[in-house]
């Protein structure tokens, strides 16, 4: 679903080289740009950037916005200190991100500091999602509109301004990104850009429910980023029950398009490896014939089974479903293990404030309503053997005097192409 913006966010590199071509402006002045608004913290007014063409300052100030959203509240989980900012984009939509300190635990009692060396990004892709997985609360709102890639940026900007450490981006939030393919890829773009957000390549990952003709798209249109899969059931038939969009998107498909990565990236130094995420659901894909048949789907694979024990929440599509107890994940990732696969446990990062995995959702009230609805009368399916208050406006104009020092360099990394156009 497409949305129209009026002003559109000055991340949407693609507008702002359209604009730089209808003016006849050079597209390292765009780089100048960038390199001003981060120095500033994006702080700076448009009508405020130094060192550009005469005649691009009232075009520019009439079509782009230094940000279009902003910070509609936060929370800041007690546990572990992971960050939940609620972002509200122009047109009145609300999508989630959420800053992970994986160093974040608290060091002792009544702190919950982020302490980390190294903080993630979980970003948003989409307003909703339409695949509507059961385990997830971005499932249960349907889609209401794709983010354009500067709005997705934007999610970046704002997290450093709160954790200037994020170093690490993960398309985890809301929203399927492969199905809003050519932002999300402009997005990964704009976040290894030397001028923007300087991310290193391998510390970007894009999540997806198995979109296999779009993840070989992914392998040449954005080389450096990892890929995680959703997968969550060891079998056809069970992930068509837990996942329904599987019935169009099938295992075997997922794991050729795996098997293609493999070949790609054979015989590199550094092999890369593909995520397989899956949720853990008590009575439901957690018994040790789903592990064993797992096992042997994986086997031989690039993979890193990631698994993710069910984060509740008041699901209407499936309100029997909960979290596995401790022992019997450690069960189940043994039983793997065993098989000589790379598996780990993830930790329930902001559980007490509704930002773990699978509880992402626009505002409470969009689920409330939801659960005005008739709830299904079957039980949860079985699969095989299972019995803000807004960042105070610093100063900007210091930092966009220091950042300066980066202009020349900025331009010579736009003519070496180093840049995406």
């Amino acid at each position: 679903k497409k949305r129209k913006l009026h002003p559109l966010p000055i991340l949407e590199e693609g507008a702002l080289l359209e604009l730089l071509d209808e003016l006849n402006i050079k597209h390292f002045h765009a780089g100048k740009i960038y390199r001003q608004l981060v120095a500033s913290n994006f702080e700076m007014p448009l009508s405020a950037l130094r060192e550009i063409p005469d005649r691009l300052r009232e075009p520019l100030q009439q079509r782009f916005t230094t940000l279009s959203s902003t910070v509609e509240r936060t929370e800041v989980s007690q546990i572990d200190g992971t960050l939940k900012m609620v972002v509200r984009l122009q047109d009145g939509h609300e999508v989630e991100a959420v800053v992970i300190d994986h160093m974040g635990e608290r060091a002792e009692s009544g702190s919950a500091a982020p302490k980390g060396d190294r903080m993630t990004l979980c970003v948003s892709s989409q307003v909703g999602c339409r695949l509507g997985c059961t385990f997830c609360a971005t499932g249960t709102m349907g889609l209401s509109g794709n983010l354009c890639a500067g709005e997705i940026l934007e999610q970046m900007a704002h997290a450093r301004r709160l954790r200037p450490a994020v170093c690490n981006v993960v398309f985890m939030g809301m929203g399927e990104p492969l199905e809003n393919y050519n932002a999300v890829v402009a997005a990964c773009h704009g976040l290894v850009d030397q001028c923007r957000f300087e991310v290193p390549k391998r510390s970007v990952t894009v999540s997806t429910v198995g979109l296999v003709q779009r993840m070989h798209q992914l392998l040449d249109d954005a080389p450096f980023v990892k890929m995680a899969i959703s997968l969550h059931a060891p079998t056809q038939e069970l992930r068509e029950q837990i996942v329904p969009s599987g019935k169009a998107h099938r295992l075997d498909n997922i794991m050729e398009a795996i098997d293609e990565f493999a070949r790609r990236y054979e015989g590199e130094k550094k092999k890369s490896s593909i995520m397989v995420s899956y949720v853990l659901i008590a009575g439901v894909n957690d018994s040790n014939e789903c592990a064993e048949t797992l096992a042997e789907l994986l086997k031989d694979r690039p993979v890193i089974v990631n698994l993710i024990p069910y984060n509740e929440f008041d699901n209407p599509m499936e309100p029997g479903f909960r979290a596995p107890e401790e022992a019997e994940v450690v069960r189940f990732q043994n039983v793997i293990s065993q098989q000589g696969l790379k598996v780990f446990h993830r930790r329930h990062h902001g559980r007490d404030i509704a930002a773990a995995c699978g509880q992402l959702a626009r505002k409470p009230r969009d689920i409330e309503s939801l659960l005005d609805a008739p709830k299904p009368s079957k039980g949860a399916r079985r699969g095989p053997g299972a019995a803000a208050p807004p960042a105070p406006a610093p100063a900007w104009a210091l930092p966009v005097l220091v950042g300066a020092l980066g202009l020349g360099l900025c331009a010579v990394a736009w003519r070496r192409g180093r840049l995406v156009s």
